[in-house]
């Protein structure tokens, strides 16, 4: 009888779901099973320490408040509320909400060159087209340079090349200006 509990174990482990099964691998703990659902024990739990969480930061005290708004001071702030102030009306709520956060992760950047970006110069992307994805949420978004944006879509290599010679990318630039084009089903340039 001894011999066939890791046996039984096994057995009601892969009745569990994938993510269970995900989080309780490599415990050898005792599972329960109570009509074809399986329990697992709260010390089975598995954990990380987050690294770099400061408890200061918080929306409710003023010294919370402070330390958000100090880390925003990155981005001007009137080039953040004309963002803000000028939403795209035809796109959804989430892409417009998702495109102020990415540009805000991005310290205003432009994802390919690196560069801060003007008032008008840049432009939100979908890494998965839009077209075929329908997908606004922020994991799909980059923000680049306008420029960059249309090498990403164009088509004609005669534009393609008088582009590549304006910008003189590297071949780290190139690299990332090739994944996005073969996301967009573009030839690599």
């Amino acid at each position: 009888m001894y011999g066939s509990i890791p046996a039984i174990h096994r057995n009601v482990f892969h009745e569990m779901t994938k993510t269970l099964q995900k989080r309780y691998k490599g415990y050898q703990t005792k599972l329960y099973r109570i009509q074809k659902m399986v329990f697992v024990p709260i010390h089975a739990q598995r954990w990380k320490k987050t690294l770099g969480f400061s408890q200061v930061i918080c929306n409710f005290t003023a010294e919370g408040r402070e330390k958000i708004h100090n880390s925003l001071k990155a981005i001007d702030k009137n080039m953040l509320s004309y963002i803000m102030r000028n939403y795209i009306p035809s796109r959804s709520i989430e892409y417009n909400d998702n495109r102020i956060s990415k540009f805000i992760a991005q310290y205003g950047k432009c994802a390919i060159l690196g560069e801060g970006l003007g008032i008008h110069e840049w432009h939100c992307h979908h890494i998965n087209p839009y077209h075929l994805s329908k997908d606004d949420s922020y994991s799909n978004l980059v923000v680049i340079h306008k420029t960059i944006h249309q090498l990403v879509h164009l088509k004609d290599k005669v534009k393609i090349e008088a582009l590549l010679q304006s910008l003189k990318l590297t071949s780290r630039q190139k690299e990332k200006v090739n994944k996005l084009r073969l996301r967009c089903q573009n030839e690599i340039i």
